[in-house]
């Protein structure tokens, strides 16, 4: 796991540190050392790459699955993710630059997909008790990941963001060196070969037509920008509605593929389950934290314990929380054993969590008037059940969801449960439609109930959930 832990520091690290930046970068004035481009503008650059994110990631993982194998792939898309990133350094570059290395980090992407997922569910696939503490690992080591934005905010500001940019690219390739140097001794056969290969015979002429077929997508997307008829906020949001489907239609199309048994059918039925709580989850976190990122400024009193906080600051408790969570989540999971819960009630237990959270929130919302600064414990209360239920569902979904997946779609269910973060932005959007500012009670009241409901019938269910998952491993 040390090669795979890694690269996952390194991911996320360089995830999170270029997009904290990326965006000041692009509006900055060209006197501080930015591109001064207007900041709407900027907004909608970075929607449109983290949408066409989500169609990169599942070309990614057909490639992964059908063309190189999840080794191989993950390798490609990494280095390729860093040097793009890198790109991002060069001083003086521009906007040129920028878009070369925003194009470049799609392909990235197209290349690895969700491959370091399936590899690592792939490693353990004969070890299931130690599957869940493997994911347990990575969402930590993404997690420290994620206080990188403190780190490159601060190196752009001291010495230029063209530098937050090269420390970032710098760390993820160091980070993958491990990967690359251990790889064979630490995963042996594991991932060497794509678990649905293309025939020979046929693969030119698959990559023929998908290099056309994007070439042609590339040239219609640029003609209706050019004309006006689309722009970057319209292709945002189509491609963002149609996220919320994409995930179930390719479900369906996995399940009436002749590569898919009886059996994974039934598993890819149950998987269901686990993807409408996800998204559900993402939803309470888009949601609660957008209402309450607006309710810290005005109405949190932001001193505690004789220190002075600011709203941002409470941005990185989420990743202390995970953290801490996830350490103990792990060691707990392979103290365990065989003797630790199910799956099925870990990730029903987690989705109750996250329902806790906007519902103790209630409480500040009901007994002080909006005139009273409350205690910054209630967010840090708020917080610490949501991330706990974080450190349940997130972890096991993708244990489950390489648990589940058909031999032929190993990478791309995982792809298809990422896509469930997608699916939780929509429900969002939607929802937003129905909160009016001071009705705040009934609005958490209603997602939170939501969400705790479906985690008790999950943990009600678990024993039969998880004998339809994995007959020969359920239990209490």
């Amino acid at each position: 796991m040390t090669a795979l832990s890694s690269a996952a520091l390194g991911n996320g690290f360089a995830g999170y540190g270029v997009s904290s930046i990326l965006i000041l970068y692009l509006y900055e004035s060209v006197a501080k050392g930015g591109l001064g481009v207007d900041k709407i503008l900027s907004a909608q650059i970075l929607s449109v790459y983290s949408s066409l994110g989500f169609i990169a990631g599942i070309i990614g993982s057909n490639v992964a699955d059908r063309l190189i194998g999840t080794r191989l792939a993950y390798r490609l898309g990494m280095i390729t993710k860093g040097l793009a990133i890198a790109l991002l350094a060069i001083p003086h570059g521009g906007m040129p630059i920028v878009v070369i290395s925003i194009i470049a980090q799609l392909f990235a992407a197209g290349i690895m997909g969700q491959s370091l997922n399936a590899l690592t569910g792939a490693l353990y696939a004969d070890e299931p008790t130690k599957r869940d503490s493997a994911f347990a690992l990575l969402y930590i080591m993404n997690n420290i990941g994620a206080a990188a934005p403190i780190i490159t905010g601060t190196i752009a500001l001291q010495f230029g963001y063209n530098t937050g940019f090269l420390l970032s690219a710098v760390v993820l390739l160091v980070t993958i060196l491990p990967y690359l140097l251990l790889s064979k001794k630490a995963f042996g056969g594991v991932g060497l070969t794509p678990a649905d290969p293309i025939p020979a015979a046929r693969r030119k002429q698959v990559l023929r037509i998908g290099a056309g077929t994007l070439i042609g997508v590339g040239l219609l997307l640029g003609g209706l920008f050019a004309i006006g008829v689309l722009n970057a906020t319209r292709l945002s949001n189509v491609i963002g509605t149609v996220s919320i489907f994409l995930p179930f239609l390719y479900l369906i199309y996995m399940a009436h593929s002749p590569k898919t048994t009886a059996t994974d059918v039934r598993k890819l039925k149950v998987f269901i389950t686990f993807l409408v709580a996800n998204s559900v989850c993402m939803m309470v976190w888009n949601q609660s934290t957008g209402i309450l990122s607006l309710y810290a400024p005005d109405q949190v009193n932001l001193n505690l314990f004789g220190l002075t906080l600011t709203p941002a600051s409470f941005q990185t408790v989420p990743a202390i929380l995970a953290i801490v969570y996830g350490a103990i989540t792990s060691l707990l999971w392979a103290k365990l054993g065989t003797r630790q819960p199910n799956s099925t009630l870990k990730f029903g237990l987690g989705t109750m969590l996250w329902g806790a959270g906007p519902l103790f929130m209630m409480i500040p919302l009901s007994l002080f008037p909006s005139t009273v600064k409350v205690s910054p414990l209630w967010l840090i209360g708020f917080y610490a059940l949501i991330i706990l239920g974080e450190a349940l569902t997130s972890p096991i979904g993708y244990s489950v969801t390489t648990t589940i997946a058909p031999l032929a779609f190993a990478t791309q269910l995982v792809t298809v449960y990422s896509l469930s973060q997608s699916v939780g932005a929509g429900l969002s959007t939607l929802a937003a439609n129905f909160y009016t500012a001071g009705h705040e009670v009934r609005y958490f009241l209603i997602i939170g109930g939501i969400t705790v409901i479906y985690g008790l019938v999950m943990v009600v269910l678990n024993r039969r959930i998880e004998h339809a998952i994995q007959p020969s491993e359920a239990k209490a």
